[in-house]
């Protein structure tokens, strides 16, 4: 088969003819020129897709290391707050040492009972270590050892607390000193035989005699509970103090009381007001100290050193 072909261009006539072999080739060109035409397609896309890959793994790769560095900053901000942290505590064990220590002196209690004297180290990490994870088991048994020995410290302050509440209640239940308050005050008669300023006779004398100007604050020589206030013969108005085992203070020839039946007193607290009420000559306060309901010399009781 012969096709032919005639255009014209110019004014002049063309002619091309197609044969039979001719024509079959165009189908075959035109898959190559399509197959061809596809793979560089698909090769421009592939390397499109490649080079984005590679950008997105970069920038990801990028997001990664702020992160992690981020991660390390935020890291070592908290290793150096906790480190600022340990040497506050470091510094209240050191503290509550020295606090132990001074309370143990002042109270004259046995130094053996309280182990005051170890003085920890204090301060704060000064540099953070490059290994974090070694830093911070570092700073957690740190934690852990102060955290012991805060406990420690507590259970020895607790029982110094105890001991010295023990003491005193022991030293306010103490009698001792002189049953006065302020100067101008002096002891006009002591305990035992003398004689009577009324009758001139030899009586026993059951007190001390304290003798000042009017309205004088009279104040408890020890704590105690009040079991009389009031006006009793030959005492004029008189307190009556109970202090335990036993002993008991009498405060007489007030001029005014300024306590109660059943109020709890504590030592040096003024319980009455001198003055010359019942069988006086002048004002004074006399002053007695019974024990297991006998009077016995108060002198001794004045003159002794509580605790």
């Amino acid at each position: 088969m012969s096709i032919t072909v005639i255009y014209s261009r110019e004014e002049k006539d063309h002619t091309f003819s197609l044969t039979k072999n001719r024509f079959l080739l165009i189908p075959f060109l035109f898959i190559i020129l399509f197959t061809t035409s596809t793979w560089f397609i698909q090769s421009h896309y592939k390397n499109q897709l490649a080079q984005f890959k590679i950008t997105a793994l970069n920038e990801h790769d990028i997001s990664k290391d702020k992160y992690l560095q981020l991660i390390k900053i935020q890291s070592d901000e908290k290793l150096i707050v906790l480190s600022s942290k340990l040497g506050e505590l470091e510094a209240k064990v050191s503290r509550l040492n020295m606090l132990g220590e001074r309370l143990v002196e002042k109270s004259k209690l046995p130094k053996e009972e309280f182990d005051f004297e170890t003085i920890p180290a204090t301060g704060k990490v000064e540099k953070v270590a490059s290994n974090d994870t070694f830093q911070s088991s570092l700073l957690l048994q740190t934690i852990e050892n102060i955290d012991l020995r805060l406990i420690k410290k507590e259970k020895q302050l607790t029982r110094l607390e105890i001991a010295l509440n023990n003491r005193h209640l022991l030293d306010e239940s103490f009698i001792s000193g002189r049953p006065v308050r302020g100067k101008g005050s002096w002891i006009s008669s002591l305990y035992g035989t003398r004689k009577d300023p009324f009758s001139g006779k030899l009586r026993s004398h059951k007190g001390v005699d304290i003798a000042g100007p009017t309205g004088m604050p009279l104040v408890a020589t020890a704590a105690g509970v009040v079991i009389e206030s009031g006006k009793r013969g030959g005492y004029g108005l008189m307190v009556e103090l109970h202090h335990g085992n036993g002993l008991v203070t009498r405060y007489a020839h007030a001029i005014e009381l300024t306590v109660k039946v059943g109020e709890i007193v504590s030592k040096g607290q003024q319980v009455a007001v001198m003055g010359s009420s019942g069988r006086s000559t002048g004002p004074h306060i006399h002053y007695e100290v019974l024990k297991n309901g006998r009077q016995v010399d108060p002198d001794y009781y004045i003159h002794r050193i509580a605790g």
